[in-house]
């Protein structure tokens, strides 16, 4: 039997899903899944690597076991990348989007945003890519001499294949792609190291083995890429959202958008599967939710809690404020924003939940006045298309057709790309 596996990583949590065609329809169950936590290592936010790069291992072995032919694929969070040497090695564990060190560099480069907006369409915000750089060239200025760096999926599929690879949606989170959708010489001067030696592929293509039967194929490695691959049809007329630890919502567009109303709004030029160009906003999500549902010890399950939310209480939090990035300690970073502190569990629901869906619905008019549309509909995916009371009060607060996409749609969006690949070459 024919099959695919997609490993499929955020920020949080892992799991990889086993694919099949079964009367030409995608069929797939989720085999394992795993929580995972950047950890403190000298004074650095780093991601326990081993654990991911073994996890997309045992699913290899999966793969193999489970099919007589099967193509792999990961899609992770954007962004982030490890160090490999000259001999293929890699130098020190992925560090993570919320090290404090690439914000203070975020803060030195405040004349040069603008600049690397309009050369590379991608928001301002201080994880990404081209800031991490910068940060490890500080710490170790012969580190750029010595090391090539790629992002995460890449790097593991590297690792498992020793076939290097820039995948295109991914590269296109990285702040250093131009609006061409090749590297951009300037902003890889800005960062202090060189370009790569080749640019960013298209997804849809398979590659060298993982094992005898088990081939890596590319797809739309950033994860949400894949998402909206999994949400398609997305017409003129809809707005995408998927909801996870961020909430990416947005449109698609033939071409990256980088007039003054994108930049103001802080809008982001990423890439399709297929080359388009996803314009959207990245909203903090249920970071905020889960650490206070954690922090605050409640019960049971995050979508539990949210069912009891107050919806009555009118207090906000400001989730643009870059002072919930990664604080010590949420919860009372939070009361402090707050004029008044919640008497309760039900109304730290209402106003985690609320201050989403109100920051949410901030976007859509943006989007229009960005790009000319009228939309009429809202298609979301994630975990947040489980919530029926997320879902409800989005419709109420934006005036739009709210409808459930896959709640699993980033994988669905991974497996159909492994497919279509298989399909190309016969595989």
């Amino acid at each position: 039997m024919r099959g695919a596996v997609a490993v499929d990583m955020g920020a949080t949590s892992a799991r990889f899903s086993a694919g099949w065609l079964e009367d030409g329809e995608l069929r797939f169950e989720v085999i394992e899944q795993i929580a995972h936590s950047p950890i403190e290592q000298n004074g650095r936010l780093n991601w326990d690597f081993d654990q991911l790069l073994n996890f997309t291992r045992r699913a290899a072995e999966y793969a193999a076991h489970r099919f007589s032919r099967s193509t792999l694929a990961i899609d992770t969070w954007g962004v982030d990348h490890g160090f490999i040497d000259a001999e293929g090695d890699l130098i020190m564990p992925p560090v993570a989007y919320r090290d404090q060190s690439h914000a203070r560099v975020y803060a030195e480069m405040a004349e040069q945003r603008d600049e690397l907006f309009s050369l590379t369409g991608i928001q301002h915000q201080p994880f990404n890519t081209i800031y991490q750089l910068i940060a490890r060239r500080k710490e170790d200025p012969t580190l750029p001499l010595r090391a090539r760096w790629l992002t995460l999926p890449d790097l593991i599929g590297y690792l498992l294949t020793r076939q290097m690879n820039w995948e295109f949606t991914m590269a296109s989170t990285t702040q250093l792609m131009g609006l061409d959708g090749n590297w951009s010489p300037r902003a890889f001067e800005l960062a202090g190291w060189d370009m790569p030696d080749f640019q960013p592929t298209l997804p849809g293509h398979i590659g060298g083995y993982v094992t005898d039967r088990v081939r890596l194929a590319s797809v739309g490695s950033h994860d949400t890429a894949s998402a909206v691959a999994g949400l398609s049809p997305i017409t003129d007329s809809t707005i995408f959202l998927n909801v996870g630890t961020w909430s990416l919502i947005g449109c698609v567009v033939d071409i990256p958008i980088v007039s003054d109303s994108a930049r103001t709004a802080n809008l982001t030029n990423e890439r399709t599967v297929d080359g388009r160009v996803r314009l959207l906003k990245n909203v903090p999500g249920f970071y905020v939710i889960n650490r206070l549902h954690e922090e605050l010890g409640v019960g049971g399950d995050v979508p539990q809690w949210l069912a009891t939310a107050d919806m009555l209480v009118t207090a906000r939090i400001d989730l643009d404020d870059e002072g919930l990035f990664n604080p010590k300690n949420l919860v009372e970073y939070v009361r402090n924003q707050l004029s008044q502190s919640p008497r309760d569990h039900r109304e730290w629901a209402g106003i985690a939940l609320q201050s989403l869906i109100d920051a949410l619905a901030k976007v859509p008019y943006q989007l229009e006045a960005v790009t000319g549309r009228n939309f009429t509909e809202i298609r979301v995916g994630g975990g947040g298309s489980r919530s029926e009371l997320f879902c409800e009060t989005l419709a109420t607060v934006t005036g739009l057709k709210v409808t459930k996409g896959a709640a699993e749609c980033t994988v669905q969006g991974n497996l159909s790309v492994q497919f279509a690949a298989q399909k190309s070459v016969g595989y």
